[in-house]
């Protein structure tokens, strides 16, 4: 049985995180959602959500890997949210806004911490009529 909670080690502290996708069949879009917290103060876990469109075949992107243009590194990415890359990435975004794993909640939108790392989410997005 796979385990559902994974740990992310940051110098003396150790995360525990999970992923998960719900998809929204109204408006054919699935929101991926990482998890972060501290063992035992879980209710204080920073959500963050990455709300894209949902593929016919492979549901959200972000979960199954999309390539990703980034323009601060000037070549296209492979982005897989389930990666400790971008757990790590979620996690320096939440402290950066005032996350304190022990104290208080906190949700953040996800694509706007892609497009400050400079990736272009166009693809991800719905097409406009």
């Amino acid at each position: 049985m796979k385990k559902k909670l994974r740990t992310l080690k940051v110098d003396t502290t150790e995360y525990l995180y999970s992923t998960r996708v719900t998809y929204i069949a109204e408006t054919e879009e699935s929101i991926f959602t990482i998890r972060l917290f501290i063992d035992k103060y879980s209710k204080y876990a920073l959500l963050v959500h990455y709300k894209v469109i949902d593929d016919y075949y492979v549901g959200n992107p972000l979960n199954h890997s999309v390539l990703l243009y980034n323009h601060k590194l000037e070549k296209e990415i492979v982005v897989n949210l389930n990666r400790p890359l971008f757990v790590r990435m979620a996690l320096d975004y939440g402290l950066e806004q005032g996350w304190n794993p022990t104290d208080a909640p906190l949700e953040l939108d996800g694509l706007a911490l892609l497009v400050r790392e400079g990736y272009d989410i166009q693809k991800l997005l719905p097409k406009k009529a």
